[in-house]
């Protein structure tokens, strides 16, 4: 075989592994970019009703955009930042927030969804449930004034797969929120007679000792879970 006869085959080897390669590499973007189905519910973790304790029953926030920050072991890092109409979203135990969305499928090893709690009206978050002293059962507010950025993290890595379903819960976990506040503090808490209703009311400028253990836990309250 002449020199050239050759190297023309080996130019043609390695077109051939290249185009090959090329197609594999297309491929395998391709399948790491198809979609998989995200709905979003809310629930209260280490919500335990006792006496001297504080349930939490549900919340309402203003939202305006709602973002996903996720790592994959195969596949560039997902990043997707979605605006929202700016309405008042109520939440409950294990109910719909009404909010879905398309992310791409993999393996999952790093998952944060972020929603930013808009101040454009007050109160922008709220929390509302009941406190029973062992004789009463007093109702509680709890209200946030001030803009938030909530970042809930998945704890465990998950895989999505294509054109599934998948059900994330956002929500809070209440005995975590509540772990510095003691009985005797909730005892001695203001009441309020504004709504007609005596309620303890706990915000910036109400009980406020109380309010700031509270925001202080709040980021670490926050948990996300993927079924």
């Amino acid at each position: 075989m002449r020199l050239t006869e050759k190297y023309t085959q080996m130019k043609y080897a390695a077109f051939l592994v290249l185009v090959l390669s090329l197609g594999l590499s297309a491929c395998k973007k391709y399948k790491l970019n198809q979609p998989a189905y995200l709905n979003f519910s809310w629930n209260f973790f280490n919500n335990t009703q006792a006496n001297n304790k504080v349930v939490i029953e549900s919340g309402q926030f203003y939202i305006d955009q709602l973002s996903i920050d996720g790592k994959r072991v195969e596949g560039q890092d997902v990043e997707i930042d979605q605006n929202l109409p700016y309405t008042q979203t109520s939440f409950y135990a294990s109910g719909s927030l009404g909010l879905s969305l398309d992310i791409p499928v993999g393996e999952y090893t790093d998952f944060q969804v972020s929603l930013n709690v808009n101040n454009t009206v007050t109160p922008c978050l709220l929390l509302k449930g009941s406190y029973n002293n062992g004789t009463d059962v007093i109702p509680v507010v709890i209200q946030w004034s001030s803009s938030k950025l909530l970042d809930f993290k998945s704890m465990n890595g998950f895989t999505l797969k294509k054109k599934k379903d998948y059900k994330i819960t956002l929500g809070t976990d209440i005995s975590k929120l509540f772990s510095t506040i003691s009985s005797n503090q909730w005892e001695l808490a203001d009441i309020s007679n504004e709504s007609g209703t005596p309620t303890i009311v706990v915000k910036d400028s109400y009980n406020s000792g109380i309010y700031q253990e509270i925001d202080e836990l709040l980021a670490s309250s926050l948990v996300l879970t993927v079924e």
